[in-house]
């Protein structure tokens, strides 16, 4: 949520444009892996990331004929064919790589490296997670979007991870970069976590800010398209946008929010997504159902379109709240308005015992706001103005907790679902 922002930020972009200076912001240096200049090297969460892996990475240049070669606990390497699109935007291409590893073995280590030609990066590694999974952490993190500079975020990407090492992946519920157009926001987003994103498996979400060009109008997120290739919906025009995957006793479902910035481009997105989200949890009954969404289902104080209102349920708030009733859903992680709020249990339109519980949080990154409480829906809540912040979520078959930490390290809260 950036709305006083917005306006200077259309006016700059326009200058911008107009003045043909956007090359002129600072750009870190691609990483190159050995001789192969290959950039935001990634492991992304599969429908079972006991058996399966979907490794990415991107280039400035076409690298024509690419393979990944891995070898796994068997010592049998094996190569694969890579899948290569590309995008020119914001006078720049962009190579986007993609391979999905199948059949692997649950609990083992993996070792792969990318050739073309005669040329190949240095080995690296992920390993499956074990058959049976009793017990997790994940580091969940909202808003990693900056302005002027990443490094802050590529900091607390560190030192979250030193912290939490055994966490067995992350997520970052939307608002990845601050402008899904913008060359520089993806650069550096990328930039300032080479060398250790590869280590940690992500599960991204898509925010609103991925839905914003140049100008700060609704546009098709393209580079979110092709940045994640995430596991199928079975819709092909919607891929990427919404997905589920599941991981010990948890069923976990990520919900795309942006009915309102993709209302041109996909009018139908809410009541599709309405459909595959019920069929998806008959599907995947798990001992908890956990959904990760980026924009949270109270307004404060952001203007409703559907509603009218700027106060209490969110337009968001009114399109899911009576599905995840209906369906069980247990516990629902947002983002968006760049603070921490608990409201515990809640039913659509009232407060209660037994509905989903909701948790918000963020920002990661730099954009820093004061939000208003809201009175009626509130559980607890975080000082203000809002430091930096993220969720470290525990689940195991007895119970899921989810503690809110401070980049710095303080105890916000910490909240048990039995």
């Amino acid at each position: 949520m950036t709305l006083s922002r917005r306006k200077f930020l259309t006016l700059a972009g326009k200058v911008i444009l107009f003045l043909g200076l956007s090359s002129a912001f600072p750009r870190l240096a691609a990483a190159a892996y050995d001789t192969l200049p290959i950039e935001a090297l990634r492991q992304l969460i599969t429908a079972d990331p006991r058996n399966s892996r979907t490794i990415m990475w991107q280039s400035k240049t076409p690298l024509e004929g690419c393979r990944l070669q891995y070898q796994g606990p068997d010592g049998t390497m094996k190569n694969l064919p890579v899948n290569m699109e590309s995008l020119e935007e914001d006078r720049v291409f962009n190579y986007y790589y993609t391979c999905c590893l199948k059949d692997l073995t649950p609990d083992s280590t993996y070792h792969y490296r990318i050739w073309q030609g005669n040329i190949a990066t240095s080995w690296q590694t992920f390993s499956t997670a074990p058959a049976k999974i009793e017990n997790f952490s994940a580091i969940i993190f909202c808003d990693s979007q900056c302005g002027q500079t990443y490094a802050g975020w590529g900091q607390a990407f560190r030192t979250i991870w030193q912290r939490h090492a055994d966490a067995h992946f992350f997520a970052i519920v939307g608002d990845i970069v601050d402008n899904g157009q913008q060359e520089w926001q993806w650069q550096n987003f990328f930039a300032n976590i080479e060398g250790v994103l590869p280590q940690h498996l992500y599960v991204p979400v898509m925010g609103n800010h991925e839905c914003y060009s140049l100008i700060w109008k609704f546009c098709r997120p393209h580079r979110y398209e092709l940045s994640y290739n995430l596991p199928a919906n079975g819709t092909p025009e919607l891929q990427n946008y919404y997905y589920s995957y599941d991981y010990g006793p948890v069923h976990f479902i990520v919900l795309n929010t942006q009915m309102l910035e993709l209302k041109d481009i996909h009018p139908d997105l809410l009541e599709k997504q309405k459909i595959w989200l019920r069929q998806d949890v008959k599907n995947h009954r798990a001992k908890w159902q956990v959904v990760l969404m980026h924009k949270d289902i109270l307004a404060y104080d952001e203007y409703q379109e559907g509603s009218k209102t700027m106060m209490s349920i969110s337009d968001v708030g009114h399109a899911f709240m009576p599905i995840f009733d209906e369906l069980g859903i247990n516990l629902v992680l947002t983002g968006h308005m760049h603070t921490y709020r608990n409201r515990g249990h809640i039913y659509h339109l009232q407060p209660a015992e037994k509905g989903p519980v909701y948790i918000m949080s963020g920002p990661i990154g730099n954009q820093q706001y004061t939000v208003p409480a809201d009175k009626t829906f509130d559980r607890s809540a975080i000082y203000q103005p809002t430091p930096e912040n993220y969720l470290l979520l525990n689940a195991s078959n007895e119970k899921l907790s989810v503690t809110c930490y401070t980049v710095s390290g303080e105890l916000i809260e910490t909240y048990e679902i039995a």
